[in-house]
């Protein structure tokens, strides 16, 4: 049994991801219709610009990451880059729409829809896209259907034990325990919002209270800035800081946030009739607290945005660029870095020409740290176009 409690876990999630990514790609014609426009020019422009950016690509995680890549790569300055990250956050409009779908809407007939279309009719290539993405969201919705069905393997594991009093006690030690929990996992597990799916399928079995869900989707954002912290503290100076700068207001952001939401929670009593109130009750509530906590952190986001781009920056610094598993674990969007490869190229062929030049001139004439700056920039771009070929 709790193999299929597992089983349905998983389908929830890969109907999350899976939707996500089919989204992105619908929109990614008209998400290169900004790009192309440019990410340069006045604040207003340059906002509007980047916000449809990041809410077209429908993943805060690869928005951050590209935001960052962009200003690693040289493609954008500080201030275009940061405000990119800033934005991020708002990119998670798709999933707060699909949590609130949960337990509202009935999967089986979206897949149902999907499936029979595709079977018997010829489509094109744009409507197989669309079809895929509604019987994504209908696996989603599925999979917390059944995990619901066979949640009572939870609660006969759990019984009357001390264990279940406590998981289902909102007080301040569960709270902590399951942020932490979620913080943990979050540096492992790669699947942006696992913990609202769990979340979900635990606080409507009333297995945890409404804070103690809290708690899960809070530990998760504070675990992801953790992640961004340590994956780019191999990158040049300008991104170290702005990158640990950026993760460390961001946790604040979000513990910040879940305490709001909790005081928000107690004043509008949610969750104390939680025996009495629905489903689609309870998933919409908890929904919107997940929000307040995620407005919390976007605003942290953009209060250090507006002073983080403004930092003096060290023209001499290294080199040195983020890794080939950006690409592979897919922490990047794939329209952003297709733009950006047209820059870099553009960069690496000016490159190229310098030390093709380097080798009329006398020994000694350039400092050999230059020449070895450009030489490992150099080899650094061509890993980068290699891999966006």
């Amino acid at each position: 049994m709790i193999l299929m409690w597992l089983g349905s876990f998983v389908l929830m999630l890969a109907g999350m991801m899976y939707s996500q990514q089919l989204l992105a790609k619908l929109l990614s014609g008209l998400q290169k219709s900004f790009l192309d426009k440019g990410l340069e020019g006045g604040l207003s422009t340059l906002f509007v610009r980047s916000l449809s950016v990041v809410m077209l690509e429908a993943s805060p995680q690869k928005s951050l990451y590209s935001g960052l890549a962009l200003l690693n790569l040289r493609v954008l300055p500080a201030h275009p880059s940061a405000l990119v990250m800033c934005l991020s956050t708002l990119g998670v409009w798709w999933v707060l729409l699909l949590g609130s779908l949960f337990m509202s809407f009935n999967g089986f007939f979206l897949l149902g829809v999907a499936g029979l279309v595709c079977l018997t009719v010829f489509v094109s290539t744009k409507a197989r896209d669309v079809l895929l993405f509604v019987g994504a969201v209908g696996l989603f919705l599925v999979g917390g259907e059944s995990m619901l069905r066979n949640s009572s393997v939870i609660q006969t594991i759990l019984g009357q034990s001390e264990v279940a009093f406590f998981l289902a006690d909102g007080r301040f030690p569960t709270v902590v325990m399951f942020f932490v929990l979620a913080m943990l996992l979050s540096l492992v597990v790669q699947i942006e919002f696992w913990s609202l799916a769990l979340a979900l399928s635990l606080l409507l079995t009333n297995t945890i209270a409404f804070n103690g869900a809290l708690g899960l989707v809070a530990g998760e954002r504070v675990g992801r800035m953790i992640f961004f912290w340590w994956q780019s503290r191999s990158l040049n100076q300008q991104c170290r800081h702005m990158a640990a700068q950026f993760a460390g207001v961001s946790a604040v952001g979000a513990v910040v946030g879940l305490l709001i939401a909790g005081e928000v929670r107690t004043f509008l009593g949610l969750g104390f009739t939680s025996g009495l109130a629905s489903f689609q009750e309870k998933s919409l509530q908890f929904v919107l607290l997940f929000a307040l906590i995620l407005a919390a952190q976007w605003m942290a986001q953009m209060i250090w945005g507006h002073f983080g781009a403004k930092a003096p920056v060290d023209e001499m610094q290294d080199s040195k660029y983020f890794g080939s598993h950006w690409k592979t674990w897919g922490l990047l969007s794939a329209p952003v870095m297709v733009w950006a490869r047209e820059k870099v190229h553009k960069r690496h062929s000016e490159i190229r020409y310098h030390l093709q030049g380097l080798g009329t001139l006398k020994e000694g004439q350039v400092p050999a740290p230059i020449q070895a700056r450009l030489k490992a920039e150099e080899e650094q771009l061509n890993m980068f176009l290699h891999d966006w070929q």
